[in-house]
């Protein structure tokens, strides 16, 4: 892994409840603690495409693109958009558990009430992509509502990426909670965008998800529907999955990913660019 992003939580002390600590101000002080990697030597800052090691190495650090999941830290100012990429910032999940000023959310976290629903992107929310992409910043719609997405892809805006999801099995995206609907995902596709895939784990009766396999083959599927250039892998590493693919623990368990994607047929350059290749060129085209 040669770098990877971290993520502060924008919403976080949403799910505490009680919680009177100001979103930005918690965001900042978890950003912090990347900085605080940083000075230790433990990672390095990538701040442009150029950033990214080109190989692993063990005399030097990977890299951290710094991101923020859920918009709500910038209370609607499209100027803390400019604040947060002179910390170092490069990617902005737009909304995450709960419906913020910017735009509507996919589901709930376990019965939180994420409050009224604005029927898609904000105003606000477009000021806040518009200058997202003149600073030079990755447009997350992981979360993303479809009607939000939509409003989104409207926009003609540079590549989009959802950063961990997988494809919903069934035609309503209502019934899909945190899956994508292939339809929602074509519509990231023509962006230029990529859809990364994640190691969540699940039996259900129209779908079983739960090996190494079932995500390979899952893979191959999307490259047909989407093209292989749309495919990325998305870990949401520390994002408390429920249950993970059977053999999963983290990062280091991937070699058992590549093998199964062999296995059903996808080429070396297929995975070059799953793994890694598809998500360094959205980073290209957006900041530079």
């Amino acid at each position: 892994m040669v770098a990877s992003a971290f993520a502060a939580v924008g919403d976080r002390e949403f799910f505490s409840r009680t919680s009177t600590i100001p979103y930005y101000q918690s965001t900042k002080a978890q950003l912090q603690r990347v900085h605080d990697l940083v000075k230790a030597g433990k990672v390095n800052p990538v701040l442009k495409t150029a950033d990214v090691p080109v190989a692993l190495n063990k005399n030097e650090p990977p890299g951290a693109i710094l991101a923020i999941e859920g918009g709500d830290p910038l209370d609607s100012q499209p100027e803390r958009v400019e604040e947060f990429y002179r910390m170092g910032v490069r990617i902005i999940t737009l909304v995450h558990y709960r419906n913020n000023d910017l735009g509507d959310i996919m589901a709930p976290w376990r019965g939180l009430d994420p409050g009224p629903y604005k029927n898609g992107l904000t105003r606000a929310g477009r000021k806040v992509i518009e200058r997202m992409e003149e600073v030079g910043m990755v447009v997350d719609v992981a979360h993303a509502h479809p009607a939000t997405l939509r409003d989104i892809v409207e926009m003609n805006p540079k590549p989009l990426l959802d950063s961990h999801t997988n494809p919903c099995p069934i035609d309503n995206p209502r019934r899909c909670h945190r899956q994508r609907s292939l339809i929602d995902m074509e519509r990231v596709a023509k962006t230029g965008g990529v859809v990364c895939t994640w190691p969540f784990a699940y039996d259900r009766p129209d779908q079983k998800r739960r090996t190494f396999l079932d995500w390979a083959r899952e893979i191959l599927e999307m490259k047909k529907r989407l093209g292989m250039e749309h495919v990325g892998l998305g870990t949401d590493g520390g994002g408390n999955i429920p249950r993970l693919i059977e053999g999963y623990r983290d990062v280091r368990d991937l070699s058992q990913l590549v093998a199964a994607m062999q296995a059903v047929g996808l080429s070396l350059e297929d995975i070059k660019a799953y793994l890694g290749g598809n998500v360094y060129r959205v980073l290209q085209k957006c900041i530079g």
